[in-house]
């Protein structure tokens, strides 16, 4: 069940933080019912939506396979299948293929299932961390990869971040804290002992931040990060050591934030050290002060370096230039730089699976709003590249049946907030119901693309209007920096200046927005400045509670994200929070039609906030807008976890604003 509280808020629904209370539960199946009553008249159309956006997938999706160890692996979802098999075959003997893990048979009846693996360099052993509940609570399991016998051993209270030491005789995990589920400790565990007399390695005392584990490629060294967010620290094992102290790479600072690999020779640092953009540096093993480190590439100015890739002799890296992004190949030798993916369109680039350190080649996955995705390879010596994988979408689904549009929407301080624009061809010059979308926080960026179900929505008439408002990543830190802690209303000042644009230039005749989890404080702020503004508002798992929740620090992820909501025992803080908190600043107006999805067992945005938020704007609002709350009742924040069941919510959230918009809910 979702987490309990002593803090004590003081308003009407305070009562609603004891998720235990029979009250409490019957008030949410109370809401249940309201809303399939009201969803009746587009019931089929909700049902049509789902089979729609799941008859679009593939058949059969199949990963393309990377090599570690002696072994290829790969995911396999058998058409028709909501779970993918693990997969593994001998080195050049595909033939040799077999099924290591069925995620089907882990999953069973479950709504809400997610498996994290991990696999011994000797391919002798399969870990693999299950969740039941959605509460990221994961229990680690064990196989025998050579008799296929699952080993009575089981360890709880884990984050599902795990990896073998590099002989395969111990397991690095990360434990939660048993409260907050904080990533907390890193242990490590002696393969066939005892689950309890597992060790700790490290414990990350400072609540404000949270540890992790990972493998340098080759896997001489076992990397435990520590980060708040704003700060980072980095420590090593190695694997001649596997017994030995975690040793540090350099003490944490305010404001600096690295991470590391190993390239054979060095550490290999990205951090924004003296560089608010980052860049790359070496340092020697045995060096522990950043004054030591070597500069070694960054990125020409106004180019944010995003993400980086090592290999023997090379480095890799992703930039973003202006909301575009593009690649490098960055040699440690002679040799010139080689650009990859550089054509500036809107495309989002990502590094996929380059899992080994003498890998002769870079592989990463080129995808735009309307192409379906493409896993390619850069061969390091000829600089060729080579599609390695491109599917196609099934059922009645034509990219060429879409456009894009970007935009800029001029903002008083001078900023200009990137808006994409998705809807059919022909539909230029008619204004058209539009949904904007937004995030908005965390330096998270909404990337070009493909997501299939979004057309299922523009095909019955809506735009799509992404609004990549400050607070997210899209143009680099100083975006992020813009709107977080203290700035965050310039989040939600861009996110209504985006809506009002889509009227201003005549694209949208009625406007909706959406956002989910932290976007939720986007949508509840903008309903509470600008009602008016919108027909509708869907939010799923909303952050709208912030007060309350960012006062208790027992509550999951609360000391964490003062980094970026900011302290409320900080006056300042307080105050700025208080000035656009989505349920604090519910007041007597006319609200819009509001839906609100939740789930019980939600431990990063309580059932508690959405139930609260929808019970108090409904005793506020004075117009005809009718609020709902819809819980589900077996799943956590992400929602059902199947290939297609995933989709139940969008389908019930499109069905309701096209509802809205034809005038069948209201």
């Amino acid at each position: 069940m979702a987490q309990r509280s002593s803090h004590k808020d003081a308003d009407d629904f305070s009562w609603m933080r004891d998720v235990s209370n029979p009250r409490f539960l019957l008030f949410l199946q109370e809401e249940n019912a309201r809303f399939a009553a009201a969803i009746a008249p587009a019931r089929d159309i909700e049902q049509e939506l789902f089979e729609e956006i799941a008859s679009r997938s593939p058949r059969v999706i199949e990963s393309v396979p990377y090599k570690y160890g002696e072994y290829e692996y790969r995911l396999l979802y058998p058409e028709g299948a909501e779970y993918p098999r693990f997969e593994r075959a001998q080195s050049r003997m595909p033939e040799s293929r077999e099924t290591i893990l069925d995620y089907a048979d882990v999953a069973g009846s479950y709504a809400s299932c997610d498996i994290l693996v991990s696999v011994d360099r000797r391919s002798s052993l399969l870990a693999f961390a299950i969740d039941v509940t959605g509460e990221r609570l994961y229990t680690i399991r064990f196989k025998d990869l050579a008799t296929g016998a699952v080993l009575p051993q089981t360890i709880s209270g884990a984050s599902g971040n795990m990896v073998f030491s590099k002989d395969g005789r111990n397991l690095f995990y990360t434990e939660l804290d048993s409260q907050t589920l904080r990533w907390r400790r890193v242990k490590r565990y002696r393969i066939g002992a005892d689950p309890q007399s597992s060790e700790t390695v490290y414990d990350e005392a400072d609540e404000a931040f949270s540890c992790s584990v990972y493998l340098a490629k080759g896997d001489d060294f076992v990397f435990i990060r520590s980060s708040s967010g704003e700060e980072d620290e980095v420590r090593f094992i190695t694997s001649d050591d596997v017994l030995g102290p975690a040793r540090l790479i350099a003490p944490r600072r305010p404001k600096c934030e690295y991470e590391v690999q190993f390239d054979g020779v060095d550490f290999v640092i990205r951090t924004n050290y003296n560089a608010p953009n980052f860049r790359l540096m070496r340092a020697a093993i045995d060096v522990t002060e950043i004054e030591a480190w070597r500069p070694f590439w960054a990125p020409e100015p106004g180019c944010y370096l995003e993400e980086f890739e090592v290999l023997q002799g090379t480095i890799a890296v992703i930039e973003r230039v202006d909301g575009a992004m593009c690649g490098r190949i960055i040699p440690s030798g002679i040799a010139i730089e080689t650009p990859f993916a550089s054509d500036r369109k809107p495309a989002s680039i990502a590094f996929k699976a380059n899992v080994e350190l003498d890998a002769g080649a870079i592989r990463y996955e080129w995808s735009t709003y309307i192409d379906f995705p493409r896993i390619c390879q850069i061969d390091l010596d000829s600089r060729e590249t080579r599609v390695l994988k491109f599917e196609r979408a099934a059922g009645n689904f034509d990219q060429n049946d879409y456009e894009v549009e970007e935009h800029r929407v001029d903002r008083p301080d001078g900023a200009r907030v990137p808006l994409t624009i998705l809807s059919r061809k022909g539909d230029r010059g008619q204004p058209g119901p539009t949904l904007v979308y937004g995030y908005g926080a965390y330096g998270f960026s909404i990337d070009p693309y493909l997501w299939l179900p979004r057309f299922s929505l523009i095909d019955r008439g809506f735009r799509i209007a992404i609004a990549h408002v400050r607070g997210g990543g899209e143009l680099g830190r100083a975006w992020h920096e813009a709107g977080r802690r203290r700035a965050k209303t310039t989040s939600i000042a861009d996110f209504i200046a985006c809506a009002e644009y889509t009227r201003e230039v005549r694209l949208a005749s009625n406007i909706y927005a959406m956002g989910e989890s932290a976007g939720g404080v986007l949508v509840g702020a903008a309903l509470n400045a600008r009602p008016d503004l919108f027909c509708a508002a869907v939010t799923i798992a909303p952050f709208v509670d912030l007060l309350n929740s960012l006062s208790d620090p027992t509550i999951p992820l609360t000391t964490t994200d003062y980094d970026e909501w900011g302290d409320p025992n900080d006056p300042s803080d307080r105050r700025c929070i208080l000035s656009y908190a989505p349920y604090e600043k519910l007041q007597p107006q006319p609200y819009p039609h509001v839906l609100a999805l939740a789930r019980l067992h939600d431990t990063q945005v309580a059932v508690w906030e959405p139930a609260k938020w929808i019970a108090r704007m409904r005793t506020m609002s004075t117009g005809s807008g009718v609020q709902f709350l819809k819980t589900e009742f077996d799943t956590g924040h992400l929602g059902r976890s199947g290939r297609y069941e995933q989709f139940r919510d969008t389908a019930t959230a499109y069905a309701f604003l096209i509802g809205v918009e034809r005038g069948l809910i209201g």
